[in-house]
């Protein structure tokens, strides 16, 4: 066998791909890239650094990998390219059905969104035209040391979801070192490229599955990054500025005495005289939408300043700093600037988390005339502070593994690394049952209204209705907050952050853009987290974090081109050995039972009061035997165990994974699962589980919590009842309530579902996969 290489097999593997990188100078502060206007100076203008050594050579460089080969890789292979024609596809038949019925009744995609249906129809959106959305985002490398960095990618919106947030279709674009203070200068390498093919009409692709060649227009609907980088991307001001709504809705912000941060409060601070913001109240139902005209007038009159004194002038009142760099690809960026630059959800939990606990703590910045004693909602202090991160500890063991990493202690943890996903479990899954009697019961009402609305909102299918419902629950919240908290005080106007107005746009931008889970950053955090994985040369991060990128720009394109060769880790998973496929996408999964067992009396009771239902009688001859099976593979992508099985670990090394969701007949339950197994049934051979039901809820709690706390008890034998297992429907979390509530609580446990995952309607509608060893 012939050996190569591995510089030749580098060599090799470009010119297969197509895919290469381009090397750009760059300042060795990280200031600019020589790009642009920046393009013949031989020093930062910024810190009048060289950019060349001695020798004549740059003393810094990055990396930009082409946009264009990448896309062409993608329609090299027939089920690839037959895969990057959904968007159109979907879109044709939604705006069919919403010129049928007027209004779509679900949002599960991009694609449903209201200006992404207008652009295709007015035709700004063509058939073969590239769909890309442009995601950036700082990391550190190392969490001890100073690593900062930026990277920048491309997600592709023709192909199906399912798909869309692979590795392999995720599309590396630059890698940064340091902080740039420039941003645009280090973007223009990948925009000109784009703009370079879009202005020789497009990009030439061969598509294999219809055997034809094209010209695509790479065209941008969606720049995605944190509250800190988007006015990067849209050139407005930053959120402390008086127009800091990233949406441009107009809505002015106050300002204390003497201070220069606007706060977006909606009600006016009493004895209130400022000049300029001084405004009356502002209606909180009265939600103001992107103006895409308002920006291009006030940009124009930004643009048309004399002098450094106007511009400082006219850049605080129209909230505007400087043209976007997007604006250099119009007509390429349909929904245009600043319309392109939607809220972020995942960073909006974050910055809700800390202004709600450090609320809730104490924690949070105080003026000289406000006294800590009037601050009745600071509980979590002292002893009650660590008796709660208690609480969220004890959780762990009852939270499954597929609802991802679990909070940690916050007592312990809170300032040393908590994680989004951490935050996003903490407050919105566990909370309302371990704040329930902790805090003070007119603030947990008010926090169980932005529960409720940012569990709605979080999932990545919804329906009008609910939407409208998380609407009226989040303009509740926003109310109730700035009376709770910020009570008209100027004093407290820092308390209404610009996380609290984002709240107030939530809702109509998922009619505008689709669910907000569909573009997030939790995609950038994920394709940050695939490529550090890889780091190997701790030397020089930043170069072998250029490299890792550009192979698996490489690989990505070779995987698409021969998906036999499964280069990326996210190959199509095989059936786990020993498993029966059922309908609807749901599977039975090992372990299963060596011998058949006897029922016990009980569960003989729960399979004939099933049979019944059924209209079948029980064989009076049948021994009652059967084999149990562990696992039962959900269609979400969950796996539901068993109490067989689990039982049999130790507590303290258990992520309980029984407790589940059913739909019974169109009634709300929740159960253990004991185990599962097959039976013939008239002749036909039924996949069931035996499960015991939980009692129903607390309906004063549940009231209360705005629906998000079923708080229950666990029945045990007197709950025994079968179930067919379509009835199963999620996996979810049952933990204990707050050890500081009564002793009438300590066997009730409360429901957390996973956000993200379609949520139980707990009552609205009344309110208006590895193997397991045998």
């Amino acid at each position: 066998m012939r050996r190569y290489p591995y510089k030749n097999v580098k060599r090799r593997i470009a010119r297969v791909s197509g895919v290469y990188a381009i090397e750009t100078d760059m300042c060795p502060k990280s200031c600019i890239a020589f790009t642009g206007p920046f393009a013949d100076l031989d020093q930062c203008p910024n810190c009048d650094t060289a950019r060349y050594n001695t020798r004549g050579k740059a003393v810094q460089t990055f990396d930009t990998i082409l946009l264009g080969p990448q896309i062409q890789a993608l329609r090299r292979h027939p089920d690839r390219a037959r895969a990057m024609r959904y968007f159109m596809e979907r879109v044709r038949a939604l705006l069919a059905l919403r010129q049928q019925d007027g209004k779509l009744s679900e949002f599960d995609d991009i694609v449903c969104g209201d200006a992404i249906l207008d652009a295709v129809r007015d035709e700004k959106i063509g058939d073969d035209d590239t769909i890309l959305v442009m995601s950036m985002d700082g990391a550190q490398l190392y969490r001890n040391k100073t690593s900062d960095c930026w990277i920048v990618m491309w997600g592709l919106l023709n192909v199906d979801p399912k798909y869309r947030y692979k590795q392999r279709w995720l599309i590396p674009a630059t890698f940064i070192r340091g902080k740039p203070k420039h941003v645009d200068s280090f973007l223009y390498p990948s925009l000109h490229h784009i703009a370079a093919i879009n202005n020789a009409g497009g990009l030439h692709v061969y598509d294999a599955s219809r055997r034809l060649t094209y010209q695509s227009i790479l065209r941008i609907l969606l720049a995605l990054a944190d509250g800190v980088a988007a006015v990067l991307f849209s050139g407005l001001v930053p959120h402390h500025g008086k127009f800091g709504c990233r949406l441009y809705c107009g809505t002015p912000g106050r300002h204390k005495p003497g201070g220069s941060h606007y706060y977006p409060a909606l009600l006016k601070p009493d004895n209130y005289v400022m000049a300029g913001c001084d405004h009356a109240d502002i209606d909180v139902t009265s939600v103001p939408k992107l103006n895409q005209t308002l920006y291009k007038e006030r940009l124009a009159w930004l643009c048309a300043s004399e002098n450094a004194t106007t511009f400082e002038y006219r850049r605080r009142e129209s909230g505007i700093t400087k043209p976007s760099i997007l604006r250099g690809l119009e007509p390429w960026t349909p929904l245009g600037v600043p319309g392109m630059c939607p809220g972020d959800a995942m960073h909006e939990i974050l910055n809700l988390a800390d202004l709600f606990i450090g609320l809730l703590r104490g924690t949070i910045d105080r003026g000289a005339s406000d006294s800590l004693d009037s601050w009745d909602w600071v509980v979590l202090t002292g002893e009650v502070w660590e008796k709660h991160g208690a609480d969220v500890s004890a959780c762990l063991r009852f939270i499954p593994s597929c609802h991802g990493r679990a909070p940690r202690n916050p007592a312990e943890k809170i300032n040393s690394g908590y994680k989004a996903w951490e935050h996003l479990l903490y407050l919105f899954e566990l909370g309302p049952g371990l704040f329930l009697g902790v805090i003070p019961m007119e603030y947990y009402r008010t926090y169980c209204k932005l529960v409720a609305g940012v569990r709605i909102l979080y999932q990545k299918c919804i329906s009008r209705k609910h939407i409208e419902r998380a609407q009226k629950l989040l303009l509740e919240f926003i109310d109730d907050f700035e009376r709770l908290f910020y009570q008209r005080r100027t004093d407290r106007l820092h308390f209404v952050r610009q996380s609290i107005h984002n709240l107030w746009h939530w809702a109509p931008e998922t009619f505008r853009l689709g669910p907000s889970a569909c573009y997030s950053q939790w995609t950038m955090e994920r394709f940050i987290g695939l490529t550090t994985a890889y780091l190997r040369q701790h030397s020089t991060p930043y170069e072998n974090l250029s490299r890792i990128g550009l192979e698996r720009a490489q690989l990505n394109a070779l995987d698409i081109m021969v998906p036999n060769l499964h280069l990326t880790a996210d190959a199509i998973p095989h059936a786990p050995h020993g498993s029966i496929a059922l309908s609807d996408n749901y599977r039975l999964l090992r372990a299963l039972e060596r011998h058949s067992r006897a029922m016990t009396e009980r569960e003989f009771d729960a399979l004939r009061a099933y049979l019944m239902t059924q209209d079948v009688d029980m064989p009076n001859d049948w021994d009652r035997k059967i084999q149990r099976w562990s696992r039962l593979y959900l269609p979400n992508g969950q796996v539901a165990r068993s109490e067989w099985k689990e039982a049999l670990r130790a507590p303290e090394k258990l992520r309980r994974a029984r407790d589940v969701k059913l739909d019974l007949n169109g009634t709300l339950e929740f159960a253990e699962v004991r185990y599962y197994f097959e039976l013939d049934v008239a002749g036909q051979d039924k996949a069931l589980a035996m499960v015991c039901l939980c009692t129903r809820p607390d309906q004063e709690l549940l009231e209360l919590s705005s629906h998000t706390l079923w708080s229950c008890q666990h029945q045990g034998d007197d709950g025994l009842r079968v179930v067919e297992y379509n009835t199963i429907r999620a996996v979810v979390a049952m933990p204990h309530h707050s050890s500081m509530l009564p002793d009438a609580f300590r066997d009730h446990v409360f429901v957390a579902e996973m956000p993200g995952l379609e949520i139980a309607e707990m009552g609205w509608e009344e309110d208006d996969i590895e193997d397991e060893e045998d």
